[in-house]
């Protein structure tokens, strides 16, 4: 498949812009090969590298870590998961990520939690802070406090969904998280 949120096999990488270098891409897909075929804990930036056939310097050049290559292999998912605020209803997207998830439910399972998870957790936190400073209806104060609320609802949904503690179908999953973010993001705050 070509579509953008697959990793190279199944690529959940950047959409590959003109100004990304061939080194850059080489690393992004060589990860998104990795994560899926191995548990992320066990490869490290060597490994990355190597698959990328890149000098380590190329690597810290454009990246500081593992989970920074990971964070940015993310980045398609956790802007699709913040457009939520504004998509009138489910987005494809959203039902093709909620899919590849849900393919993938071990590595997902233990990419959002532990440490690995709280660092996406602050990224998709961060991401719906920006969405939601963009209205006229939120302050900083309450954008934050929102954000919070947005991120853990979604990330508990994710989380529970892939650890097998409820079952429901793909699209009732995205059709929950859409609901959930967009209850929040629309609610005047009023007790």
């Amino acid at each position: 498949m070509s579509e953008r949120w697959h990793m190279q096999t199944v690529d959940l990488s950047p959409a590959m812009d003109t100004n990304m270098s061939g080194a850059r891409a080489a690393l992004l897909r060589s990860f998104g090969q990795l994560v899926l075929s191995r548990r992320y804990g066990d490869f490290g930036v060597n490994c990355v590298i190597r698959s990328a056939r890149v000098a380590r310097s190329t690597f810290y050049y454009h990246f500081s870590g593992k989970d920074d290559l990971l964070l940015e292999n993310l980045r398609p998912f956790v802007e699709t998961l913040t457009s939520m605020t504004e998509d009138a209803k489910v987005s494809p997207e959203l039902e093709r990520w909620v899919t590849h998830i849900w393919e993938h439910r071990g590595t997902a399972r233990r990419l959002l939690s532990g440490r690995t998870g709280e660092k996406i957790e602050t990224m998709l936190t961060n991401g719906f802070r920006e969405k939601l400073l963009t209205s006229p209806l939120q302050s900083g104060a309450d954008a934050q406090i929102l954000a919070e609320q947005m991120a853990g609802a979604t990330l508990g949904l994710l989380r529970g969904w892939v650890g097998h503690r409820f079952s429901v179908s793909q699209q009732a999953l995205a059709q929950a998280l859409w609901h959930g973010v967009t209850a929040l993001a629309h609610h005047d705050g009023a007790g």
